[in-house]
């Protein structure tokens, strides 16, 4: 995975807040993706290309067998009336994703990667999917969208189930929109098991050029 700060370069004074929304989406465009670093807050934000990219497949088929993997937690969903709504708690739904896993976990999602966020989403471009229960939060994730292709960057949940409901709903919320890229960047060993899968990068490229097209 190589690193590429965003164009033009800077020097090092200061803070650096990070690109602007048109650095930010061209990066995006281009196949690159932002995680940071509380150490670099005065390098240029970096973004990355791996040479394997995660995904997961929108069509009808991979997304039943998702559901079948699933089947337990949505029929949970169903039972609770859990709905997915988007943008409802934006901030609510980055300030929770920026949030450490583990007592002793790193946090790539910094205070200026959190700005870059919010210019995203005041640009319509960066957007949450939340599972509301009972009028509250139960899970969450932030996206950033472009064209058909959707950039799916943190997720997190609060209530057995509901982050498996949330991917679920999610994929099917996108392919309904007409979307045809849902790309997760890094796989973990969870989505491996609900069905993501590495596609080498130029594979990711050409599919991510025909999204935007």
């Amino acid at each position: 995975m190589a690193g590429q700060p965003y164009p033009p370069p800077m020097a090092a004074r200061g803070l650096d807040h990070g690109p602007s929304v048109e650095q930010a989406v061209s990066l995006y465009a281009a196949g690159y993706f932002p995680m940071d670093d509380d150490t670099e807050a005065h390098s240029p934000l970096p973004f990355y290309a791996a040479e394997r990219r995660a995904v997961f497949e929108l069509d009808e088929a991979s997304r039943a067998a998702l559901r079948r993997r699933a089947r337990r937690s949505l029929r949970a969903g169903e039972a609770a009336g859990w709905r997915l709504v988007h943008d409802v708690r934006f901030d609510e739904v980055l300030e929770a994703c920026a949030l450490p896993r583990e007592p002793d976990d790193g946090v790539w999602i910094t205070e200026r990667l959190r700005g870059l966020y919010r210019r995203l989403h005041e640009a319509g471009l960066a957007h949450s999917f939340e599972i509301d229960a009972d009028g509250g939060l139960a899970a969450g994730l932030v996206g950033v969208t472009l064209g058909r292709a959707a950039m799916l960057e943190s997720m997190f949940h609060w209530v057995a189930d509901s982050g498996n409901v949330l991917l679920a709903r999610t994929l099917d919320d996108l392919a309904a929109r007409g979307f045809v890229l849902c790309d997760i960047q890094l796989p973990t060993e969870h989505t491996t098991r609900m069905g993501a899968r590495l596609v080498p990068r130029e594979d990711y490229e050409a599919r991510l050029r025909t999204a935007l097209s």
